[in-house]
């Protein structure tokens, strides 16, 4: 480790590289000290080639001393091609855009002694205690914490809390870096803004702790901002759970959010170049673990696709490959997930900057790596022996890629969850308002279509009939009195009958109704027990109860808003992948559909409330009322599955026939920004 005190930078280099470097004395010529190192090393001592290089790159860093003069010109020239590299690297990389502003180095030397005591063990135990508290009040106050929790966050006061608070958080996270760097003995030259997804946050160049000699004091360092976000949380919990409703738990709810989520999904995780990723690194001893992931996969390319014998093999333990190999993709696929959500998350709110945002991104993880794949393919002078077989290669994969994708058929299929139903005739309703007077069976007992269940009575029912039968009969006297004196007026006493007798009659039918009969055989099974029901009032259409058949015969699916063309229009064959505890795969047939999409679910189970995967309203008590529209199907359940309890869990796979995966995803994105953004 070369550590250029001036500029604060540190330089590695590989020890067959010191070994050349720690002889450079001023005095030996580069030719002799090159025949030492190549006499001692033999075939892995770097060649001339490499050690011109070598001497190139140092030069560049400002770290050789010679006898001549400085020259000015090219000094300046150096300073401006720097300076014009930091804009270019803040105009690629979207989530770091930094502005240096400070140098923090003597008010941290001067405020150390303030928090030296929480430097070391005796901090780390206290903080320790702190969190694995906080640990266990979140445990036993999650529903609290996360009872309608996108209401929370997405509100625009809460929103303009975090603004606020985040910045604050941020610039305790950083000092975290400083502070802990500064108490092992590095100098801290650089403090500004750094610019995250276009928010301002402080940062706090803390490189020169890569200087030290333990890795446990780099990966101190390192970790300082996360544990220093992770106890913030922690007191922000215990304000939260302490005090009512209102403006400081607002404040701290915020906290807990940004502490927490953020050093989750960034700072904490390893797969970003952030405080985790250096963290690993280091206790690990994989220095500069990113940039020798992807150097061994070329390597890995080079050697067996194109077939470049390398000089020496790839400097690196069986252990490290194995992490090459699982890191360099893991980390791709995450950067380029947590960039386009980022993008959609903005575009939903600034569609324009969202979605310039996303292309952005996709293009700096995505499109520009396989630019630069193919750029190497052709310029690069190690393969001007090997040139045709690796275009040859580079083509052929892309070619393939692109026929995998969009030439190859794969099964189309869409999953869809659903309950064993029951069928409407078993559903025991009140066919009137009114009272129940007595259960003519006793519950759970079997009983036969038309059998009565249960009476309801209305007194005041039975009043309004018979004032209807008297008024009836007076209207019959009335209108046999207008017959013979005036024709006229019989001819209105006749519909003013006609209207009574109308009304006699629904009020009838009401009476009828107050008899509750089994649509259906099977066991009578009321919805609340059967002591509370003599007495109760029930309105006209309130469930009071279930026949509840010998078998399964339908079980109602909810197909969401997504995927309801596809089953309309592409529908090829329906299997059912599990019913309730059976895991099988049988066939069978669509039997009705609802024609008009819905808003409330056939039941809670298909819910996320109740463990289904339709999103529902966090505000709605019942669980039922869904955010998008989603579509009811009735399917027949073959015999194999009869047996399965009503209510129970449904697994459907709608068979589409065949298309290539590239047309798959394509539908999806675009369903994606219909469903998002209404283009």
């Amino acid at each position: 480790m070369l550590h250029d005190r001036v500029s604060n930078k540190t330089h590695r280099v590989t020890p067959e590289v010191y070994l050349f470097v720690g002889r450079m004395d001023g005095k030996t010529t580069v030719d002799t000290l090159w025949a030492q190192v190549a006499e001692e090393l033999g075939e892995h001592a770097p060649s001339q080639d490499e050690i011109v290089t070598l001497l190139a790159q140092f030069h560049a860093n400002d770290l050789i001393l010679t006898g001549t003069s400085p020259d000015a010109e090219e000094l300046f020239e150096r300073y401006t091609k720097q300076s014009r590299q930091l804009w270019k690297q803040n105009i690629t990389n979207p989530v770091s855009f930094r502005v240096p502003l400070w140098d923090p180095d003597r008010f941290l030397a001067r405020t150390l002694p303030l928090v030296r005591p929480l430097i070391g063990p005796f901090g780390a135990l206290l903080s320790l205690a702190i969190i694995l508290a906080a640990l266990i009040v979140a445990g036993t106050r999650w529903n609290e914490l996360t009872q309608n929790a996108s209401d929370q966050i997405l509100a625009a006061s809460n929103l303009m809390i975090m603004a606020a608070c985040y910045p604050f958080v941020k610039a305790l996270h950083e000092l975290g870096h400083g502070y802990v760097a500064k108490a092992y003995g590095a100098e801290v030259r650089e403090m500004g803004i750094m610019f995250l997804v276009f928010f301002p946050v402080p940062y706090v160049d803390a490189s020169g702790a890569t200087a030290f000699k333990s890795k446990w004091r780099r990966a101190a360092v390192s970790a300082a901002g996360i544990w220093v976000e992770a106890f913030i949380a922690s007191l922000a919990l215990f304000i939260w759970s302490a005090v009512e409703p209102g403006t400081v738990r607002a404040v701290a709810y915020s906290v807990i959010l940004i502490a927490g989520f953020s050093t989750i999904v960034v700072n904490g995780n390893p797969l970003l170049r952030f405080d985790g990723y250096y963290v690993m690194a280091d206790v690990l001893e994989l220095p500069n673990l990113g940039q020798r992931a992807n150097r061994y996969l070329a390597h890995l390319v080079e050697r067996y696709l194109f077939r470049i014998l390398p000089k020496p093999n790839f400097n690196a333990t069986a252990s490290e490959r194995a992490i090459f190999l699982a890191y360099a993709p893991a980390a791709f696929v995450y950067r380029l997930v947590i960039m386009v959500g980022i993008g959609l998350l903005i575009a939903s709110q600034l569609f324009i900057f969202g979605i310039l945002f996303a292309i952005w991104s996709f293009f700096n993880v995505a499109i520009k790596p396989i630019v630069k794949g193919y750029w190497y393919v052709f310029t690069n002078p190690r393969l001007r022996r090997r040139r045709a077989r690796a275009v040859s290669f580079a083509t052929g994969a892309a070619v393939a890629v692109a026929a995998l994708l969009f030439m190859l058929p794969l099964p189309f299929t869409t999953i869809s969850e659903g309950v064993v139903w029951l069928p409407e005739r078993a559903h025991v309703r009140a066919g009137s308002s009114g009272f129940v007077e007595r259960l003519e069976i006793a519950p759970r007992s079997r009983v036969a279509v038309g059998t009565r269940l249960l009476q309801l009575t209305d007194p005041i029912m039975d009043a309004r009939i018979a004032a209807l039968r008297a008024r009836v009969r007076e209207l019959d006297v009335q209108l046999a009195a207008d017959k013979v004196t005036d024709i006229a007026k019989a001819q209105i006493t006749r519909v003013e009958r006609d209207e009574e007798v109308d009304r006699l009659a629904e009020e009838e039918r009401k009476l009828q109704s107050m008899n509750i009969i089994a649509g259906m055989d099977g066991v009578f099974v009321p919805v609340v027990p059967a002591e509370d029901l003599p007495g109760r009032f029930t309105k006209e259409g309130d469930l009071i109860g279930y026949v509840v058949p010998d078998e399964a015969t339908t079980a109602r699916v909810a197909v969401t808003q997504a995927d309801i063309d596809l089953v309309r229009a592409r529908l090829s064959s329906i299997r059912l992948l599990s019913v309730g505890s059976r895991a099988e795969e049988v066939s069978t047939r669509l039997m009705r559909e609802v024609p008009a999409g819905q808003y409330v679910l056939p039941t809670k189970a298909l819910g996320q409330a109740g463990g289904g995967n339709v999103p529902v309203d966090p505000r709605d008590p019942d669980g039922v009322k869904a955010l998008r529209r989603v579509f009811q199907f009735d399917l027949d359940l073959p015999e194999a599955t009869r047996t399965s309890k009503f209510g129970s869990r449904v697994y459907v796979k709608f068979d589409h026939g065949w298309e290539p995966a590239g047309w798959q995803a394509y539908r999806r994105v675009r369903q994606l920004f219909l469903e998002w953004f209404d283009v």
